[in-house]
């Protein structure tokens, strides 16, 4: 085929790294040729590779700083430092252009084959303690030497709900450990493997019990009786609700909040938990065989706590949480130090006046001064803390300077003060204006000192810039409302509007939000990377395809963002069959603001209707014809195009009715009509009635159609409005009784042979006796 550009599907799968999904790209051209015109059978070329997630395959936070800055634009924009700064003021409604160098660069660039890298939010502005004494857990701090595996594992069952209990309710761990051994049999018993009830406490737990035979002691007679015992979910469950049991029943108070184990086994079994006598020896002996006191030590030395906030509030770095210490006292120094997460430099530290906290003071009641031990300061947020990873220590000590002495410290993990949080609310095509409208926000706490806020239009398929917009920030309360600790949440907005253009249809395009030091974008530099967005959509409607006499109507819209920059609009027929084009016209487009009112996002929607009749020719009809809309920038129909091919039809209907039949003085009267597409240039139209017994034709009659608006009307077929006829042949005795039928022919010679189309209507049963024929 000549002058044939091939037609192209190229799919790239950029890898959505924060959830695993992907997505997929289409970018297609297809080309009809004006002589042999559009190939129907164009070729898919497949480029996708698993293998192609390179350099710009990632996840792009990209915070610049100092000589890394140029290396970074490279990497990344390539022509970004090469670009030149466009000013947002080149139209009436605000909207921008593209840069022109940029754009005829981008041009003769080839596609890269690689997914495009974009940036995902990150934000977290509290931290756990990095090295809390009582971070301990089940029996990695016993003597467990000839424990099963299953044992040690009852151990880890119960260690937090034992250490649990004592904070809260003042039962000495090793007592509950110890309890919960014995009685339960390692938690083995059937009651203890099954429903998790380790103490053999009987009654409900939040409504869940089980009924069991249990054997008890009544006039001192020994009998089995069934009775009631909770029922637990597991077994931390069951060691709080023995702490519980000893704090509910009043008898057990004398033991709680001791620390000496051998007065707490001593009192339980005195208070009449057990009427053992050896009870208390048993109990001793399984505490000091399993070293059972260590989960008293690690209970008793508390050293735990939690930053609740460290994040920037406007120009300022607020930090605040908690930290207890069994170890402090209220005549201590309380020292906040920030260190660099990632190096340990001291960055700055403070003597800080202690806040009450009552929940603090509820979970470690047993634990000094626990209740002050609220920390909550403000200071100045500058460069020494933007982009850094802090670590938080607390310290109590009695050094006035706030070094070590006495007391206790707890470092917390690491809070990273570059939070790089962004959305971008809007990235679509106005089909009024032409225009994409891009907005959106973008808040960094390493954007502190970089006044300059930059949009930059890059081409992720060519790795290029297009274009970089000097905006203005605008309020967004609500991010500030949703991220109150992100640096500049609450002046974060950003629009733009940028007329559209083709260098924007069919690639990958990405919006880069920048805050920079440098006038002109490049500089210090922190950068958010939206996901690309594709403008490749390609809608079309044929409203109708259908014959009106001796025409084709052909209507209805098509509107493509590809179509941006090709004001030729042609209608291009096409047969299927052949695989040849039959013709084409060039149409003016029509408004439509029913499809813009649809699809507001598709460039020219407005203005995306065609309506034409074609002539209707002898090509037509019978093969598998298409329509093909074509958006163009050639006055010829070809060049660089958008086609949309709609489903083939064929021409190939054949209708007709007989509506009058009657026998009369031996004439046959007939009346009907007959219309086909196939009829187009057979101008003899003939009656044949034909006898069906003997198989022979009896009669044919050249005859004038007559006109049928009517079933113009009702049918879309060639000549539809011209396809009566009425006519009357002979008829003799002979044919009484036979089988008659009527054949329409429509054909090219005036003695009804040659080429033809027939319409065989059914046979009929005549009687030669001048009466109608049913």
């Amino acid at each position: 085929m000549k002058n044939k550009k091939q037609s192209r599907v190229k799919i790239v799968l950029p890898v959505l790294f924060t959830f695993g999904a992907s997505l997929l790209f289409f970018q297609a051209d297809a080309q009809a040729d004006s002589s042999q015109s559009a190939d129907a059978n164009a070729q898919v070329v497949a480029t996708t590779d698993a293998n192609t997630q390179n350099n710009n395959s990632q996840i792009l936070n990209v915070s610049t700083s100092q000589n890394q800055s140029v290396a970074s634009a490279q990497v990344y924009t390539q022509s970004a430092v090469a670009a030149n700064q466009t000013t947002n003021n080149s139209n009436d409604d605000g909207a921008v252009s593209l840069d022109n160098s940029a754009v005829q660069a981008a041009a003769n660039k080839p596609v890269v084959e690689t997914n495009p890298g974009y940036s995902t939010s990150q934000y977290n502005v509290t931290a756990e303690p990095v090295n809390a004494a009582n971070g301990g857990s089940g029996a990695a701090s016993l003597n467990t030497a000839g424990l099963t595996a299953a044992q040690k594992a009852f151990l880890d069952s119960i260690h937090d709900g034992a250490i649990s209990t004592w904070k809260q309710y003042g039962v000495l761990p090793s007592l509950t450990a110890a309890q919960a051994i014995i009685e339960s049999g390692w938690g083995q018993s059937s009651l203890a493997s099954q429903y998790h009830n380790l103490f053999g406490i009987k009654g409900s737990y939040n409504g869940h019990s089980v009924t069991l035979p249990t054997r008890e002691v009544y006039g001192g007679q020994s009998v089995i009786i069934n009775d009631a015992f909770r029922a637990y979910d597991n077994n931390s469950q069951s060691v709080q609700d023995h702490g519980y049991f000893l704090v509910a029943n009043s008898r057990y108070h004398n033991l709680l909040w001791k620390t000496n184990y051998r007065d707490v086994t001593y009192l339980i079994r005195a208070d009449g938990y057990a009427t053992d006598p050896s009870y208390t020896t048993t109990l001793n002996s399984v505490i000091e065989r399993y070293g059972l006191t260590a989960w008293d030590q690690e209970a008793f030395d508390t050293n735990t706590g939690h930053v609740d906030d460290l994040s920037v509030r406007g120009d300022q770095l607020h930090i605040s949480g908690w930290h207890v210490a069994s170890a402090s006292n209220s005549n201590m120094h309380h020292f906040i130090i920030l260190l660099d997460g990632n190096t340990d430099q001291e960055l700055y530290r403070q003597d800080v006046s202690k806040t009450y906290r009552q929940d603090i003071q509820n979970l470690y009641s047993n634990t000094g001064a626990a209740g002050w031990s609220g920390f909550d300061i403000t200071i100045p947020y500058t460069s020494t803390f933007a982009g850094r990873n802090i670590k938080v220590v607390s310290r109590y000590t009695n050094d006035a300077k706030g070094d070590p002495n006495g007391g206790k410290d707890l470092s917390f993990n690491s809070v990273s003060l570059n939070a790089n949080m962004a959305a971008l609310d809007n990235m679509s095509l106005d089909a009024t204006t032409g225009n994409i409208n891009i907005s959106g926000w973008h808040a960094a706490d390493n954007s502190l000192g970089k006044k300059y806020h930059y949009i930059i239009i890059f081409d992720g398929s060519k790795q290029t810039e297009l274009g970089r917009y000097l905006v203005n920030s605008v309020t967004r309360n609500d991010v500030a409302r949703a991220f109150p600790g992100l640096y500049n949440a609450a002046n974060s907005g950003f629009s733009l509007k940028l007329k559209f253009s083709s260098a924007l249809a069919g690639d990958q395009i990405q919006v880069i939000s920048r805050y920079t030091d440098d006038p002109a974008g490049n500089g210090n530099a922190v950068d958010y990377w939206f996901a690309p967005k594709t403008f490749n959509q390609n809608r079309a409607y044929l409203e109708n395809f259908k014959v009106s006499g001796n025409q084709v109507h052909i209507s209805g819209w098509h509107a493509s963002d590809q179509s941006v920059g090709k004001k030729y609009h042609y209608i291009i027929v096409f047969d299927k069959s052949k695989g040849k084009e039959i013709t084409r016209y060039r149409v003016e487009n029509k408004a439509r603001t029913d499809i813009t009112r649809a699809y507001s996002n598709i460039y020219n929607a407005g203005q995306s209707g065609f309506d034409i009749n074609v002539p209707l020719t002898a090509g037509m009809v019978g093969d598998q014809i298409q329509v093909i809309s074509r958006y163009t920038d050639d006055p010829a129909g070809n060049g660089n195009v958008v086609d949309y091919w709609f489903a083939p039809q064929t021409f190939n209907q054949n209708l007709a009715s007989l509506d009058q039949v009657a026998v009369k003085n031996n004439q046959l009267d007939l009346a009907g009509w007959h219309a086909t597409d196939q009829g187009l240039n057979k101008p003899y139209h003939f009656i044949i009635l034909y006898d069906w017994t003997t198989g022979k034709e009896v009669e044919r009659q050249l005859v004038e159609n007559v006109a049928r608006p009517d079933v113009a009307n009702a049918f879309a077929v060639y000549n539809a409005g011209q396809s009566g006829f009425k006519v009357s042949l002979p008829v003799d005795s002979s044919l009484s009784g036979h089988r008659l039928q009527v054949i329409s022919r429509y054909s090219d010679s005036a003695s009804g042979e040659g080429n033809h189309i027939d319409y065989w209507f059914e046979p009929l049963n005549v009687t030669i006796l001048n009466v109608t024929i049913k």
